[in-house]
């Protein structure tokens, strides 16, 4: 225990009957990274929030530098020592860097709060961290790179001992992830330990000094990882007999005869760069580039988020013209887009009615909608696409990240569509959903329909696409077709 900054032992954590946690002993020691991997609901968030002492647990025992924690420490307490940095960005918009990092515990003279003292502070703190960021630059004008690097800051700039950091990386491109992860491993320099739950398991191995594995609220893994492989740690995750279905690469039977959609000049009123390809039934093409290579507007072009205004969009060797969303899903086009929660789904409404809500007109009998018929739609989309939700009017809210981006397919799929544009569409969930939703775009171009994809993990992009264009500027710069053997660092070279 003496090298432990924090243990965990036999922990337990019921929730109205249902465990949770079995069992569970966990320990962070002094200057180390820690992985802590396993599918969506397996536990992880909730033995986070037990250390940061948001839950207190059922049974079991927690030290923090060798001393047993009572379990009415509260989370403030707790603070002294241990930081939490969620999924979800806490930062605001309109204030400055330095204003958010101290935001509620300004220090202040004269009873005013000294904004000069947290701007020389946050200075001091990045030089220190190889961070460069301006302290007086508003938040809304950074990039999601730099809006986490802040994250951090703001969770240890008060001298904590132990950062918790849930899904650090989900939002961040390459480039980002590896400027995040050389700041994390100057943390760990300086001695701080650090706990990193992640679906990336490749960061994981790079990056990590040791791993836990949770399944079904047990540890299967705690290994150092220089002792583990890849395989290894999805095997502790999923079990046996599932690690050889995640390692099959669908064959699939692209008829190049003529192309389903042809984009020809297309330029917009933000976009004035004109593009052209072609992508034909049965094939996934995809868009690989940094943030804000212009990746995301191309299909924000022909979605009608942001209309075309010079050029030509044939789909089916017809003519389409694209002015809004509406119109797009009418021609046959849907975006699975880049934030499920903010653009893609409403949280306060059913899984039935978000599943509906491109095709109501279609429902329609006599201004009512045929509930019938819809509802026969959404089970069918449950079945196919394998949703796991207690029923067709859960709220949206209830289901995990990888069902909740099955039900945006889902849509895409009730609304027979022949083009879906993926915009990182297996961000925040974990392995078991993105072979779920592989499969889910193996089935729909299986049909004769087509994909175009982007992601910001390069990985993805190579093991679900048939062909990658290569996006800079706004421009196509290259078109990658034999990707059998491309690797990740060659493309990330490419994209640069």
């Amino acid at each position: 225990m003496d090298n432990n900054l924090i243990e965990l032992k036999n922990i337990e954590m019921d929730f109205g009957g249902v465990r949770a946690l079995d069992h569970v002993d966990f320990h962070l020691k002094k200057g180390e990274i820690r992985g802590l991997v396993g599918k969506n609901g397996a536990g992880k968030s909730t033995l986070m929030k037990i250390i940061e002492g948001v839950y207190v647990q059922t049974s079991g025992t927690i030290f923090i530098n060798g001393k047993e924690v009572p379990k009415t420490t509260s989370v403030k307490e707790r603070s002294k020592t241990i930081s939490m940095i969620f999924q979800e960005y806490s930062l605001a918009d309109e204030l400055s860097v330095a204003q958010n990092i101290f935001l509620n515990s300004e220090p202040k003279k004269n009873g005013i709060i000294d904004d000069k003292f947290c701007v020389n502070e946050v200075k001091r703190f990045f030089d220190d961290f190889g961070i460069f960021i301006n302290p007086k630059e508003k938040v809304k004008n950074l990039s999601t790179g730099d809006m986490q690097l802040v994250e951090i800051a703001k969770a240890i700039i008060r001298e904590t001992s132990a950062v918790l950091m849930d899904e650090p990386t989900a939002a961040l491109d390459a480039e980002a992830s590896k400027k995040f992860f050389e700041t994390v491993k100057r943390l760990k320099n300086k001695g701080y330990s650090i706990v990193i739950s992640t679906h990336r398991l490749k960061d994981i191995i790079n990056f990590c000094d040791s791993v836990t594995v949770l399944r079904d609220g047990k540890v299967t893994l705690d290994k150092n990882i220089n002792s583990v492989s890849l395989d290894i740690i999805i095997t502790a995750m999923l079990g046996e007999k599932n690690i050889e279905d995640l390692k099959e690469k669908k064959l699939r039977k692209i008829n190049r005869e003529s192309p389903i959609l042809s984009v020809k000049n297309i330029a917009s009123k933000t976009r004035s760069e004109p593009i052209s390809f072609d992508v034909y039934p049965g094939e996934v093409l995809g868009f690989a580039g940094l943030k804000g290579s212009g990746r995301t507007e191309i299909f924000n072009n022909l979605f009608g988020i942001d209309p075309i205004t010079h050029g030509e969009v044939i789909l089916n060797k017809k003519w389409i013209n694209i002015n809004n969303p509406d119109n797009a899903i009418n021609n046959g086009i849907f975006l699975v887009p880049e934030n499920r929660l903010t653009q893609g789904l409403c949280l306060i409404h059913t899984l039935y009615d978000n599943m509906l809500l491109p095709i109501l007109d279609r429902l329609k009998r006599f201004l009512l909608i045929n509930d019938k018929q819809g509802k026969n739609i959404v089970l069918e989309m449950i079945s196919s696409l394998s949703i796991k939700t207690p029923g067709v009017k859960a709220l949206i809210s209830q289901l995990s990240g990888g069902n909740q981006q099955k039900v945006v397919i889902g849509k895409a799929l009730a609304s027979k569509s022949k083009i879906m544009l993926m915009d990182d569409p297996m961000y925040g969930v974990d392995i078991h959903a993105k072979k779920e939703i592989a499969d889910a775009m193996d089935m729909f171009v299986r049909e004769g329909n087509a994909i175009l994809y982007t992601s910001s993990e390069l990985s993805e992009v190579i093991s679900n696409c048939d062909r990658i264009l290569i996006i800079k500027d706004g421009k196509i710069y290259e078109e990658l077709t034999n990707i059998e053997n491309l690797s990740e660092d060659l493309l990330l070279t490419t994209i640069q």
